[in-house]
């Protein structure tokens, strides 16, 4: 007795059953949920001329009864088991008689008593449908279904076609019927015709056929080609339940197991009690192929350890079904922990007892790694025997593996001829990916047209992966001109088919958010939820990025750490650099314990970032160490703007020695990294030659650059370099221009040279308004040296301005007390002199004496001239004055203001000091 294994029971929809490959789909699954505009099945498929003769209708004489007799005897033989017998006395017969043809046709086809040998079968059947015999629609109906599989011949979906209408001409057959539905439901070689589909099955189901009944009730039920029409299902599945009991009852183990699915939790009328009832019937006929199928069934059901003692007990009486059930449990299938070690014996055994899929599942197992360990070579032996059986799966896995060149060495020519071979035997897997290949150019120069047609037709065939493929290359624009409507249609039909298929999912989701595709953005979240709570890391990141930057959503950066945190803990690649630029995000809020986890997880800016934030007390105390700490990290990892904050440490002396060779060092690093400051800061130096050659014309190259980039303070530098003649040819005029394209832009700095140019007719006509505009602008900006020197001209009545002494002082004393060295001197030589001031020689003193220690050139020299007045030295040269006034100033600068202020009160000295400048 034949037990049918469940891959070859009635072919259950999409909602009933799952295979565990995504790619290896039931055919009922291959049923389109969109229904097609009905038209009248083709009678014909072109077929090649050889085939013709197999619908000659040739007439014979029928068998005299002394043959049919004999035929009945040899049919005995069968039943007891004496096939060798019955083909020896046959074999004579089928040169005469298509009877004896078909009979020998169905032993090999069958296995009974031999081993099964589909291509003799073949062989034979040919030999019998050109006749007009009795058995005419049972011939054309096998040797159908070997063409339509590709079982023992090479698959032929139109001549499968016109062999089934012909067995349904000659005499109804309802099997031929059900293979025309299955056919038109699919758009297996003929078009999809809906309608024409149903017709055909209620045709069969009007003979009470189990099988259409059965595809009827899956097809009304939710999900299926007719619609969802409850009732209908139902009907249909009791009919169904009805033909099969009494097969059932009658010990039909077959029919056991298909009542067993009927009644499955998941089947058309669950009802878990029967389905155990007749599963524990079938297991205990006895025989081990229904002990194995009743123990595959239960595996997958909700009882795993009483399906894997069935499926041991059959497998250890030599059933190779049932090893390989067990082998392929113990690799994670259903609800199995997986078990490398019994899943490698299992398999290994069912591959010796020759069982048809072992060798391929083995082999694919030795590719992935997934659960055995790793082993390419192996693989592919076992991948090529079971392709050398026209395996279409395992030829699927063969090209894909060498097209992909990942676990074995790369031979596109040889992976592009597999898939071909394989989308030639008609699975759905190979034609999607050969259709990827062509439309990528992987393996075969690139064709779009075909590609397209072939992913068009793997998923018409319910293949998500290709749906998906189409869609993915519509939004890309990569091998297809770019179209959204086609992109989201496509994208859309993948999810349709494949529910968890989350990648179709991320992908759609995410051109919603970002508006790429038409569609709500909250549309677009709830399917990169969806996707992401499937487990799918990449939209967890998604949703992370737009949470964090706004992208469709309202900025919510509680929300983006949680995604990217999920994403993290599910090792996606991306999310810890995504988590840390959330981080710095909210550090940039200013969060500095968020910026300082960012820094510490390796994110260069937040490096940056956080040593700025140190290096200018934002967020934290102003600690030069850690600013240099964490920019020279920065900087190692080739920031341009930390390197350049680097160099104005160095430069300033911020918590380490001024060293200007090595700032300018920092500087030329991220200048050549493009970093318009450094340029900027780099030209400077280079202008001035402070700590480095001067180099002039390079300077003035990289301040002209960086002032055409837009930077603020190299047009600064440039129009004083011009304005003063500072390493370049003076041009007034040219450098006003600088000043005053940088002076519009509010620098301050500019704003008070521009003020002082106009004070002192420098490179412009001498303007008093245009002085006191440009410095007062200034002052208002902050710049305490534009305070100084709008007080001066005010003190004294510089340039043209009117005298305002009063506003004068008022502006000195508010420099001179932010500490401006100038204001000082400025103010105590006033103070001094008492010509515009009233004489004040302590306040003077005092002022004076804090001016010189800033250094300020001025005010040293005042006082060197008084303190030498004082002793009657006339007549010494200003450097030889300042050290002998450095040296009273070190020795005890107390003693020493207060000897000056004693000093200055003599009219004479306190001239002396207050006229010098």
């Amino acid at each position: 007795m034949t037990i049918p294994t469940p891959d070859a029971m009635p072919f259950l929809s999409k909602t009933r059953r799952r295979s565990g490959s995504r790619f290896m789909l039931g055919l009922a699954s291959v049923v389109l949920l969109t229904a097609c505009a009905s038209q009248q099945p083709a009678q014909t498929q072109p077929i090649a001329a050889q085939d013709r003769e197999l619908f000659a209708h040739h007439y014979i004489e029928s068998m005299p009864s002394t043959d049919w007799n004999r035929v009945e005897y040899i049919r005995s033989l069968e039943t007891r088991g004496q096939s060798l017998e019955a083909i020896e006395l046959l074999e004579p017969m089928a040169r005469t008689h298509p009877e004896a043809s078909y009979e020998l046709a169905r032993i090999y086809d069958d296995g009974e008593g031999v081993p099964r040998d589909p291509a003799l079968a073949a062989q034979y059947y040919r030999r019998a449908v050109p006749y007009a015999f009795s058995g005419l629609d049972n011939a054309s109906l096998k040797l159908g279904r070997l063409y339509r599989t590709g079982d023992g011949v090479k698959r032929d979906p139109a001549l499968a076609w016109n062999l089934f209408q012909q067995a349904v001409d000659h005499d109804g057959n309802p099997g031929a019927r059900i293979e025309l539905a299955e056919m038109q439901l699919s758009g297996e070689g003929v078009p999809k015709d809906i309608d024409g589909a149903r017709g055909q099955l209620e045709k069969a189901a009007a003979q009470n056929e189990p099988r259409a009944l059965q595809t009827l009730a899956e097809n009304y039920a939710p999900g299926g080609a007719f619609g969802n029409d409850p009732g209908q299902a139902r009907a249909y599945a009791e009919r169904y339940a009805q033909a099969m009991t009494p097969r059932a009852e009658s010990g039909d183990v077959g029919a056991m197991l298909a009542l067993s699915r009927l009644y499955a939790e998941d089947g058309l009328l669950p009802q878990p009690t029967r389905q155990r009832q007749w599963l524990r019937r079938a297991a205990d006929s006895g025989d081990p192929q229904a002990l194995a199928a009743a123990g595959h069934l239960l595996v997958t059901q909700r009882d795993p350890a009483s399906g894997m003692e069935m499926l041991r007990r059959a497998a250890e009486s030599g059933n190779g079904d049932a090893a390989y059930w067990l082998g392929q449990a113990y690799l994670g299938e259903g609800r199995v922990e997986p078990d490398p070690e019994l899943a490698e014996k299992w398999l290994s055994e069912a591959v010796g007892r020759g069982q048809r899929d072992a060798a391929r599942t083995l082999g694919q197992a030795y590719l992935t790694g997934d659960v055995l360990a790793t082993d390419p070579q192996h693989g592919i032996r076992l991948l090529t025997r079971a392709a050398q059986q026209d395996d279409a799966y395992a030829l699927a896995l063969l090209g894909s593996a060498y097209l992909d060149g990942d676990k074995v060495q790369a031979q596109p020519a040889q992976g592009i001829d597999y898939l071909e071979r394989a989308h030639e035997l008609g699975h759905p897997y190979a034609t999607a990916r050969l259709g990827e290949a062509y439309l990528k150019g992987e393996g075969t120069p690139a064709d779009p047209v075909r590609g397209v047609s072939l992913l068009t037709e793997a998923a018409d065939q319910n293949q998500s992966g290709a749906a998906r493929t189409l869609g993915i290359a519509y939004l890309d624009g990569k091998g297809l001109q770019r179209n959204p409507a086609k992109a989201r249609q496509w994208l859309g039909r993948a999810i349709e088919q494949d529910p968890d298929d989350t990648t179709a999912k991320t992908r759609l989701g995410q051109g919603m958010l970002e508006g790429k595709l038409s569609g709500d953005a909250r549309q677009g979240v709830k399917l990169l939820e969806q996707a992401a709570n499937q487990g799918d890391a990449y939209a967890m990141v998604v949703l992370g990025r737009a949470y964090r930057d706004g992208v469709g959503v309202p900025p919510d950066l509680d929300h983006a750490e949680r995604w990217l945190q999920r994403a993290a803990r599910a090792g996606h690649p991306s999310a810890q650099q995504a988590l840390a630029r959330t981080y710095r995000a909210s550090g940039e809020q200013g969060n500095i314990d968020d910026l300082i986890r960012a820094a510490r997880m390796g994110q260069v800016p937040a490096m940056a970032d956080l040593g700025r934030a140190y290096l200018g007390g934002r967020g934290v105390r102003v600690d030069y160490a850690s600013a240099r700490k964490w920019l020279s990290r920065a900087a190692e990892e080739g920031h341009p703007g930390a390197t350049a904050s680097l160099g104005r440490l160095y430069a300033d002396g911020l918590g380490v020695g001024v060293d200007k060779a090595r700032a300018a060092g920092y500087f030329e690093r991220a200048a050549a990294a493009g970093h318009v400051g450094a340029e900027a800061d780099l030209g400077e130096v280079l202008l001035r030659g402070d700590g480095v050659a001067a180099d002039p014309q390079r300077g003035v190259r990289l301040l002209t650059r960086a002032a055409n980039a837009g930077h603020g303070s190299a047009g600064v530098t440039l129009g004083e370099a011009y304005l003063n003649g500072t390493g370049v040819a003076a041009d007034p005029a040219r450098g006003v221009g600088y000043l005053e394209r940088a002076a519009q832009r509010g620098d301050d700095n500019a704003q008070r040279l521009l003020g002082q140019a106009y004070l002192e007719g420098n490179g412009v006509a001498q303007d008093p308004t245009q002085a006191v505009e440009w410095l007062s602008r200034a002052v208002d900006n902050g710049n305490v040296s534009a305070q100084a020197s709008l007080g001066t001209a005010y003190l004294e009545g510089q340039g043209g301005i009117a005298q305002d002494v009063e506003r004068g002082e008022r502006l000195l004393a508010a420099a001179a007390g932010s500490g401006h060295a100038g204001a000082e001197a400025a103010l105590g030589r006033a103070y001094l002199s008492g010509d515009v001031l009233p004489r004040d020689p302590h306040k003077g003193a005092e002022l004076l004496v804090e001016a010189a220690r800033q250094g300020h050139r001025s005010a040293r020299v005042s006082l060197a001239q008084a303190y030498l007045q004082a002793r009657g030295v006339e007549f010494v040269n200003q450097q030889q004055a300042m050290i002998w006034l450095d040296g009273v100033m070190e020795s005890d600068s107390e003693t020493a203001i207060r000897t000056l202020q004693d000093l200055l009160e003599d009219p004479a000295i306190a001239d002396a000091a207050g006229k010098s400048s």
